[in-house]
């Protein structure tokens, strides 16, 4: 028998890809398994040659809307589930959410599969839809973050720790009464199940994910780089270790045409430094740009700068008190690129400066390059705490607060500590060393048996 799985999660490109590295490695391993997610996961699901269905809009136009930027700016997280929830309903119209909510109903229905495996930022809506077509779930993250007294919720990675249960129950509440307020109605609809049968309690939701849940939670994430699950985790939480793809792809969201531009500024001079924060702007584009393009002048050294979903370039330099000297540093030692293959490019630069997204982080972990971290908002900050504490690079304040010299200080700081380039290299080699897609088989092949 060949069990089908489906695979459904939520969140950006970085978030994207290592649900795509699963999904594959399952598929290799004898499983059916399908994927479902955000529009914008459409070229990377292309990419991997993965079945997808689309159940969400995309998040650019939610990502780029001035109002969530400026909140994501500010990392005040219930604020922002508010502003978000009010841009999206701007954004994205009832009835194109009804549909696309219907597509992920209609093929648990009608494709039947033996196994919800899902995105934390999914579980609320797979625990729902499981109320009305019986399939068991599975939790499957990107952190290490899960309710307890131990684990500091997502953003908060300085609270006393006595904080800890009561903004896990806040979180969690808040994220279990949205899903429900927005999902119930239109799945009622689709089911003729009440709505008041969909409920999801906090402590339903806590056998799926806490410290002490109830059934099999899955942590994608490297124990050299997150370190390792604390004691108070049950033998139900299992981390399994970073997902990345074994070989760089090429497409249209791995530098695409622009691949060839960037082995020629690789090949004329020296090691650059890698600066993009991946799917997430810190208040505006122009912002972001001119702390990376001042900071870099303020090193003196080479850059590759790369905008994804951010509009940064060297427009962003037009009307500044400094716009001649930036444009002229831009002119010999900047290459503006709107992707990047992360696998092939970070081992060739001198530092990596990013956002702390979950999946960059552990690309430039593996590379054995220093890294710098300038988080916006959410887990940034706590992997900017955990890369402190590894010593393979700097980890800053949130990006809002930083200056150009804050930000040329960490990089030249990486550059010149021997002590951050040799604990790159031993990070890396530890990472090599796991196997998370062998795990994940094996964890999954136990859980069907």
């Amino acid at each position: 028998m060949v069990y089908r799985i489906l695979l459904a999660f939520e969140g950006s490109r970085g978030d994207i890809q290592p649900y795509m590295v699963a999904a594959q490695t399952l598929s290799k391993a004898g499983y059916d398994v399908r994927t479902a997610g955000p529009k914008h996961g459409i070229t990377l699901a292309e990419e991997f040659q993965v079945p997808f269905t689309v159940y969400r809009p995309s998040l650019l136009p939610l990502a780029t809307d001035p109002e969530v930027t400026e909140a994501v700016a500010e990392n005040n997280v219930l604020n922002l589930i508010k502003v978000c929830d009010r841009a999206d309903k701007r954004i994205n119209p009832p009835e194109l959410k009804a549909k696309e909510i219907e597509a992920l109903y209609s093929l648990v229905v009608d494709w039947k599969p033996d196994l919800l495996l899902v995105g934390i930022l999914v579980l609320p809506l797979a625990l729902m839809i499981s109320k009305i077509v019986p399939v068991p779930v599975v939790g499957f993250t990107l952190q290490n973050a899960r309710p307890s007294k131990t684990l500091k919720p997502p953003g908060f990675p300085h609270i006393p720790s006595c904080l800890n249960v009561p903004f896990w129950r806040l979180a969690t509440r808040a994220g279990c009464n949205l899903n429900f307020k927005d999902l119930s109605p239109i799945l009622e609809k689709l089911s003729g199940t009440p709505a008041s049968q969909l409920w999801i309690s906090t402590s339903e939701h806590s056998q799926y994910h806490h410290a002490k849940c109830t059934f099999l939670s899955i942590i994608a994430t490297s124990a050299a780089v997150c370190g390792e699950l604390p004691s108070e985790c049950n033998s139900k939480n299992v981390q399994i270790g970073a997902l990345m793809p074994s070989s760089e792809q090429t497409g249209a969201p791995f530098g695409g045409e622009q691949l060839q531009q960037m082995k020629d500024f690789l090949a004329c001079g020296s090691p650059p430094v890698y600066i993009g924060f991946g799917s997430i702007i810190c208040g505006t584009s122009k912002f972001m740009c001119l702390l990376s393009l001042r900071a870099l002048r303020l090193t003196g050294e080479r850059g590759i700068l790369v905008s994804n979903w951010s509009s940064m370039s060297e427009e962003d330099i037009e009307g500044e008190s400094d716009c001649d000297e930036l444009k002229a540093y831009c002119a010999k030692n900047v290459l503006f690129l709107k992707t990047a293959p992360h696998g092939q490019l970070f081992p060739q630069c001198k530092v990596i400066v990013h956002h702390g997204g979950a999946g960059t982080f552990n690309a430039s972990a593996r590379s054995g390059i220093p890294t710098v971290i300038c988080p916006i908002f959410l887990d940034q900050l706590d992997h900017a705490s955990r890369l402190n504490h590894c010593g393979f690079g700097v980890g800053l304040e949130q990006m809002s607060t930083l200056s150009p010299q804050d930000l040329a200080d960490a990089i030249l700081q990486c550059i010149n500590s021997p002590s951050i380039k040799e604990k790159a290299k031993e990070v890396a080699n530890s990472l090599k060393q796991e196997d998370a897609p062998g795990r994940l088989v094996e964890i999954i092949n136990e859980y069907m048996e």
